[in-house]
């Protein structure tokens, strides 16, 4: 909201008699052209004028307590037998309780009992004379404005505010919904007349009929039925299967998502071949897609995954993230490392950032652990190794050491690494432990050192696993959540199907991606989940 310059206002004006004004007002209202803009003057105690353009513009201009109805009486005694109205004020026809922080008029308003409407010569006659301000209002507030209450059929205590004028057609109501929600297109879209919570009538998207015409009254429900969209898959282009399930993890990152959809220009080739891939991806209707482009890009720009090898899952989500500047502050969070010799009582800090925390799995034969304990595991302090010793710098010797990790700040993505495989001279074995861990309240508050009195709560969103088939195959698919559906699927590159919530926690779990509900008031339960098969 701007206000004008009042240098405009402040020259001198000369008062004019009742009957001069009376007559300037009357030629002024009878001059007028098709497609005029008019004011609405609130005719009640306080008083409010209102241009609304031609491109639905509104203008807000206070004006003085019973100003339009005391300037009528002005006009209409001879000889200023009445009281010429003061300086503009006003207040009780606007709601500044909106949660778009702009005021707007209150609702329920009747004409010529609330308000009158004005031509805009008559507008800007009444406000040099009142030597007033205009304040400028960015969203429809006129008489016409018809408040509609959007329903989403996926759940409709969801309710979001729709503001149109009552002239708008209902092709422009579709693009306005479509706008208000992020994901979808208005092919994708099917908005009913929603009444009693009953389904009345199927609004055509092409119709021009004015929503007036179509019935749609003030305060009135419509229900939006999306068809559903983020479920085609990805073709294996020759071992890329690590590549699918990081890139799906990633595609259903919310933020990350939200990013890339809105129509920013994007620096580096491999930032915009991710990022039009995502677009493809939640807007095409084919079953699959194949990421030949990102795939050539990703090559260019990261040479150690080109080919088509079987790579490491983990690895291709650092490097990307490395890469995709714009987004990666999501992923980061920040650690302390903390050194201390028992010989010389020297302590040594080292801060970072990290972008996944890799937990290690114990080594020894166990059917299932607990997520947490892996979690204290990592980090609880523990004596560094014969080959990894301190070295001191005052002695200039190797020293014996204890190591300490601390979380100081953890990211709105949470990426959790469990470091499945082993690793020595000759082979490399999986560990295949079935871990434990939370699907919807993973509460690490009690591990931020840094806390100030935020609640660090997570929820589930998307899992990498990684199969290890008949003859040392490998093969990795991804679980991820359609969070505004409250589904979970099954990405297994070409292939897209639906899955029940119990089946993501499996003993191929890999990387684990949980997203912060941030301001929740949500209770966190305990973080211990109940052992499933």
């Amino acid at each position: 909201m701007a206000i004008p310059n009042s240098t405009a206002f402040n020259s001198i004006i000369r008062f004019r008699s009742p009957e001069e004004e009376k007559r300037i007002v009357s030629e002024l209202t009878t001059s007028l052209n098709e497609g005029d803009s008019y004011f609405v003057i609130s005719k009640r105690s306080l008083q409010i004028l209102i241009l609304v353009d031609s491109s639905y513009v509104v203008h807000k201009l206070n004006v003085a307590c019973r100003w339009y109805t005391s300037w009528q009486k002005y006009i209409a005694s001879i000889g200023g037998g009445a009281p010429r109205p003061g300086p503009i004020d006003n207040s009780d026809i606007i709601d500044d309780t909106t949660s778009d922080g702009d005021p707007q008029l209150r609702r329920y308003l009747v004409e010529d009992e609330d308000y009158v409407l004005v031509p805009r010569q008559v507008w800007k006659t009444l406000l040099e004379w009142c030597m007033s301000l205009s304040i400028y209002l960015s969203s429809l507030l006129m008489h016409a404005w018809s408040p509609l209450k959007m329903l989403y059929a996926r759940n409709v205590h969801n309710v979001t505010d729709i503001r149109l004028a009552k002239e708008a057609s209902i092709r422009e109501l579709y693009v306005k919904v479509c706008a208000k929600s992020l994901y979808v297109k208005v092919k994708q879209a099917r908005i009913w007349d929603y009444l009693n919570r009953r389904k009345v009538k199927l609004l055509d998207p092409l119709s021009n009929a004015s929503l007036e015409e179509s019935g749609l009254l003030m305060d009135q429900d419509i229900l939006l039925e999306v068809d559903e969209v983020g479920l085609a898959g990805l073709v294996n282009l020759g071992n890329t299967c690590y590549m699918n399930s990081t890139l799906q993890c990633l595609a259903h990152t919310p933020s990350i998502l939200q990013y890339f959809l809105r129509d920013y220009t994007h620096q580096g080739e491999l930032t915009k071949a991710f990022g039009e891939l995502l677009k493809e991806l939640w807007s095409s209707r084919k079953k699959a897609l194949a990421p030949s482009f990102f795939k050539t890009k990703l090559d260019k720009a990261a040479p150690q995954f080109s080919g088509h090898y079987q790579y490491d899952s983990h690895e291709l989500l650092i490097s990307l993230l490395a890469r995709l500047h714009e987004v990666s502050d999501v992923c980061q969070g920040q650690c302390k490392s903390t050194l201390v010799c028992p010989v010389c009582g020297k302590i040594a800090n080292t801060y970072d950032s990290f972008t996944s925390l890799s937990l290690p799995l114990p080594s020894t034969r166990t059917w299932s652990i607990s997520f947490l304990s892996c979690l204290e595991n990592f980090l609880a302090e523990e004596p560094l190794g014969p080959n990894n010793m301190w070295f001191c710098p005052e002695s200039k010797e190797k020293r014996k050491a204890n190591k300490k990790l601390d979380l100081l700040k953890l990211p709105e993505i949470l990426v959790l690494h469990l470091k499945r495989f082993r690793t020595s001279k000759y082979f490399v074995k999986k560990i295949d432990t079935f871990v434990n861990f939370p699907i919807n309240d993973l509460d690490l508050s009690k591990y931020v050192k840094n806390k100030n009195g935020e609640s660090y709560l997570y929820e589930l969103y998307a899992v990498s696993n990684h199969y290890i088939g008949p003859g040392g195959v490998r093969h990795y698919t991804a679980y991820a959540k359609l969070i505004d559906y409250n589904k979970w699927y099954h990405f297994n590159d070409s292939y897209v199907s639906p899955v029940n919530e119990s089946v993501v926690r499996s003993k191929a779990a890999y990387l684990l991606f949980y997203r912060r509900r941030v301001g929740s008031e949500t209770k966190a339960q305990s973080s211990e989940v109940s052992m499933t098969d």
